[in-house]
């Protein structure tokens, strides 16, 4: 399993989850750090090639003390269950927003039916099981964890979710900033909005955008997909707070135009706005829109 180092990013690896069996649409990260730890738990196959990178890196399960889960969106989170078998050793940091839905079997049902309807699949990202909740560190912004050789700065981060939250290394800048950022395209160097239903907020998106400007980044590492270009984290940020309003004015705009039709925007949004994500993304503008 390739597991490739991160330039700039001290002892820090990517993992491909190879969503839906395609390369380049979900990051993983390992930190071997004295205390290593995961950043995120990915899908529940994703897990898997999880594990076999930490072999590959050399990262002992049993080592590993946290498991960082940015957000409870399943293609972060299903794969927490299967993390916390193999590393005995190891505790979960969740918002506390979203710790319930990982920890209460009510709660994570009702979380597995939103995501299938939303991408309109069963089980798109595996069938998560329940984590324990005595192993699990709820978190709001604000702490930082020691991983023995470094720390990890956290800080709340909603907008793409209430439920979420970033992590900096401030000795080297990096900033793990999951989907709070948007998503990059290491193809053209790019970031392209992701507005999932059914919370995002952009008000709360563009905030979070102007916080972490504050903490001078120097590379961001994206859940979708891959680091971010060396030093290019500030612009990085600029360019996604121009482009998410952008993003909402034309989904407005074209729902506008095509009386709320959602295969005809899809079209008229097509290709300067194409992405994997399209239709969600979509859905989630136009559930925001009507809050």
């Amino acid at each position: 399993m390739d597991a490739p180092p991160i330039d700039g990013c001290p002892d820090t690896y990517l993992v491909d989850n190879a969503l839906f069996g395609t390369p380049q649409l979900l990051a993983t990260y390992l930190l071997d750090a004295a205390e290593p730890a995961i950043l995120d738990a990915g899908t529940v196959t994703g897990a898997e090639r999880i594990l076999d990178a930490m072999d590959t890196v050399g990262i002992d399960p049993a080592a590993v003390e946290t498991v960082l889960v940015s957000h409870v969106h399943l293609d972060h989170a299903a794969g927490t269950a299967r993390l916390l078998a193999a590393c005995e050793n190891a505790t979960v940091v969740v918002h506390e927003r979203g710790l319930p839905y990982l920890t209460d079997a009510e709660r994570l049902d009702r979380l597995v039916e939103s995501v299938e309807a939303a991408i309109g699949m069963e089980a798109p990202y595996g069938d998560p099981e329940l984590v324990p909740e005595d192993r699990c560190r709820a978190v709001s912004g604000g702490e930082v964890l020691d991983l023995g050789d470094r720390e990890l700065e956290l800080y709340d981060a909603p907008g793409h979710a209430p439920h979420h939250y970033v992590a900096l290394e401030p000795d080297s800048g990096t900033l793990f900033g999951a989907d709070a950022v948007g998503a990059f395209d290491p193809r053209s160097d790019t970031v392209a909005p992701t507005t999932p239903p059914p919370s995002f907020d952009l008000e709360a998106n563009l905030d979070t955008v102007d916080r972490l400007l504050d903490l001078e980044p120097s590379r961001t590492l994206y859940s979708h997909f891959g680091p971010g270009a060396p030093g290019e984290a500030t612009s990085e940020l600029h360019a996604y707070a121009e482009i998410l309003p952008e993003f909402v004015e034309t989904v407005e705009r074209v729902r506008a135009e095509t009386d709320d039709d959602l295969d005809a925007m899809l079209d008229a949004l097509r290709p300067e706005w194409e992405s994997p994500t399209l239709r969600r993304d979509v859905v989630g503008v136009c559930r925001y829109l009507d809050t």
